[in-house]
């Protein structure tokens, strides 16, 4: 009797003992914070897939994407935490200074957060040393670079016209300084609203000038398609810092690779999760890519040398 009730016991136990362990393994499962543009999110899938996560069956993303204007972070930031996620991603310097504000325990991997050590979102890029690390998008020199690279494919530029928003004022002296050291004149052309640009592209057209650039932020990149069909129709050549203004028509593109950074930030969660301190987990310099738009070289009548087409990451055709 007693050996039969043993196995009536073992037999009415299991099935909890299995729901114990299935709700344990659940619990398990790690949840990542995800405060940044829904442009992104999918690259930082795929970086996690190539790690072995797979969303909703060992990985949960909470995901929460500004919608609205930047005060709305802060909240979505604390929302996260709220949840208790084991680390949250970010995007950019706004959402991570509204993550930091909002935890200084849980781990933040950010990307894209300009001089992370400028901005005292970390101690030194080698050693964090808080619940910050990630990767840089910062690099000296950046803008200079696109400018010889503009002068490179174009030797005759000597006038550029530069549109610039209200937000990135503080970069126009390195633009200048590298458009004088190759003796260009660079005239900028300042939008602060989304009604702006049409007179901006009117005093352009009186400028004359011989190719056009532009300094991105939000305002620039929802007008990336705009800004792509004027320099087409005015025939300029134009080079950009983000590769969304040459698939939305724009000639060239030099900057930061987010979408490869965005893939390399499943990297520092991966590390985490298995145990690495942000402290001591060191911030990654960026990658950068040359983006070559052909279609629009054709269009505006203006080849690209073959010695700059050797050097491009992507050439749209």
């Amino acid at each position: 009797m007693r050996t039969v009730a043993a196995l009536l016991m073992t037999v009415l136990f299991l099935p909890l003992a299995k729901d114990a362990a299935g709700a344990q393994r659940q619990t398990q499962v790690p949840r990542i914070g995800f405060l940044g543009a829904a442009r992104w999110s999918s690259d930082f899938l795929e970086g996690l897939r190539q790690l072995g996560y797979i969303e909703g069956k060992n990985i949960i993303v909470d995901y929460r994407f500004r919608k609205g204007t930047i005060e709305v972070l802060p909240e979505l930031a604390a929302d996260l935490v709220r949840l208790k996620v084991a680390i949250i991603v970010t995007g950019g310097p706004t959402a991570t200074g509204a993550a930091m504000k909002a935890t200084k325990t849980i781990p933040i991997v950010v990307v894209g957060g300009g001089d992370p050590v400028g901005r005292g979102f970390v101690e030194s890029l080698s050693m964090p040393g808080g619940n910050v690390t990630g990767l840089s998008e910062f690099a000296k020199g950046l803008h200079g670079k696109r400018m010889e690279l503009l002068k490179e494919t174009f030797p005759s530029t000597s006038r550029v016209a530069l549109i610039n928003s209200r937000t990135r004022a503080r970069y126009i002296e390195t633009y200048q300084r590298a458009a004088r050291s190759l003796g260009v004149n660079l005239e900028t052309v300042d939008v602060h609203s989304l009604h702006e640009f049409e007179r901006a592209f009117a005093r352009i057209t009186t400028m004359r000038p011989d190719a056009l650039t532009t300094v991105s932020d939000t305002l620039t990149i929802r007008h990336a398609k705009q800004i792509g069909e004027f320099a087409l129709k005015k025939r300029l050549p134009s080079i950009y810092d983000s590769r969304q203004f040459v698939t939305a028509g724009g000639l060239m593109s030099y900057g930061v690779n987010y979408k490869a950074q965005w893939r390399r930030a499943a990297f520092f969660v991966d590390k985490i999760l298995k145990g690495a301190n942000p402290a001591s987990l060191p911030v990654e310099p960026p990658q950068f890519e040359l983006v070559i738009n052909l279609a629009t070289a054709r269009k505006i009548g203006r080849p690209i040398p073959p010695e700059i087409l050797l050097e491009a990451n992507e050439v749209i055709k």
